[in-house]
């Protein structure tokens, strides 16, 4: 223990001494945003598996009241992230994204009641799959050849680590599955009905947290009475440093990311997230003593290759598309008819640029080197044909 504190010390002093504040700014939110969400996971898991308090729900309505405050205090009373206010919200989008955020983080608790901590970070690596389908099935993204294969190795090694794991619950892998399901659900909706608004990630909490603990508000009602009937309220009164830790967890998760993607990009936190997940599925075999088998291990590696393959996939920009077959026709036959034109200056139509009557036929070379075209050299057959007409003048 002694070591590594002095190692700590030692590392910090080494990024004060060569590193600029920025970048040790952008490790400090890199380290706040990977040790933020293990910690809200392990926290709500002794909450409810090691405490016995089994109400996921009220778990989960603690970290977004608490977001729904810091949010409100940030915009309203800090005022350190202003919103335009002239810009409309919607209020029914935001109901609707607001129930389909509840029912996913009230769904993604109930995993931890049945499951090891391991194995529901592993089935976290499938949820592209459900993405994909919803967004095909919306009309709002119609996937790749090369995404479809990515799923179906997802689909794949999802099935190998299902099989070697040795604690399977089919009750906490249906959970496991709806909660991705609704977590698609939830990313889908937000792309759908929010993609004119371009809210700042700070906005789209002030807004949709008080709408999303509305939801759940209706839902913890169906848990307190039973709450007060077995007194699992003196849990709370027993650990209340515990509780409100897992309270600010969320927070603290909503803004680590934001900052993060704000001082690197988007495709750094994805990278990030699959390492963290691969980080807790290691504390949890060596800290906590949960079983890995090997088919389980291989099952998992294969998901994070494919999710990194999704994610990179995804990144990537989409190729323009090729130009129209009738339009790269037309204009190498303009072309060829404005050539042919500077190549006949003594023809009855290259004088005026038209025909005989009058009437406009082609670019004459004045035109044509007005419009950036290139005369061909000259030619003596040419030369003597411009004399010619000088004669004929």
């Amino acid at each position: 223990m002694l070591l590594a504190s002095l190692a700590a010390l030692a590392l910090c002093a080494c990024a004060l001494r060569f590193l600029s504040r920025s970048s040790l700014l952008t490790l400090f939110y890199t380290a706040l945003y990977l040790t933020a969400s293990p910690a809200a996971i392990l926290i709500n898991k002794v909450i409810m598996k090691d405490f016995g308090f089994h109400y996921p729900i009220i778990v989960s309505a603690l970290g977004m009241g608490t977001t729904s405050v810091a949010s409100f205090l940030c915009v309203r009373v800090f005022k350190t992230h202003p919103i335009d206010q002239s810009k409309p919200v919607p209020v029914s989008n935001l109901v609707v994204l607001g129930a389909t955020t509840a029912l996913a983080l009230c769904l993604g608790q109930y995993p931890y009641l049945y499951l090891t901590v391991a194995f529901i970070q592993m089935l976290k690596a499938f949820s592209p799959t459900y993405m994909v389908i919803f967004l095909a099935l919306l009309g709002v993204e119609q996937p790749s050849r090369r995404i479809v294969l990515i799923t179906v190795g997802l689909s794949a090694f999802t099935a190998l680590a299902s099989a070697g794991e040795v604690n399977f619950n089919l009750v906490g892998v249906s959970f496991m599955v709806a909660a991705s399901t609704a977590d698609a659900v939830r990313l889908v909706v937000a792309q759908k009905l929010l993609k004119n608004l371009k809210l700042a990630p700070m906005e789209a909490l002030y807004y949709t947290s008080p709408i999303t603990l509305g939801w759940m508000g209706l839902a913890v009602f169906t848990e307190l009475p039973d709450v007060w009937r077995t007194s699992a309220h003196a849990i709370v009164g027993s650990h209340p440093v515990l509780f409100c830790v897992a309270g600010l967890s969320g927070f603290v998760i909503n803004l680590s990311g934001f900052l993060l993607v704000k001082r690197t990009s988007g495709m750094t936190l994805k990278i990030l997230t699959m390492s963290r997940n691969g980080g807790l599925v290691l504390v949890s075999a060596v800290v906590f003593g949960e079983t890995i088998t090997r088919l389980e291990a291989f099952g998992y590696s294969g998901l994070l290759v494919c999710f990194a393959l999704y994610t990179f996939e995804k990144m990537r920009p989409e190729a323009p598309p090729p130009p129209h077959a009738g339009d790269g026709a037309g204009h190498e036959d303009q072309d060829v008819e404005q050539r042919w034109s500077l190549r006949t200056p003594n023809s009855p139509t290259s004088s005026r640029g038209g025909s005989p009557d009058g009437s406009p036929r082609g670019p004459t070379l004045g035109s044509a080197w007005r419009g950036g075209y290139e005369a061909p050299p000259a030619t003596p057959a040419r030369v003597h044909g411009v004399e010619s007409e000088r004669e004929s003048r």
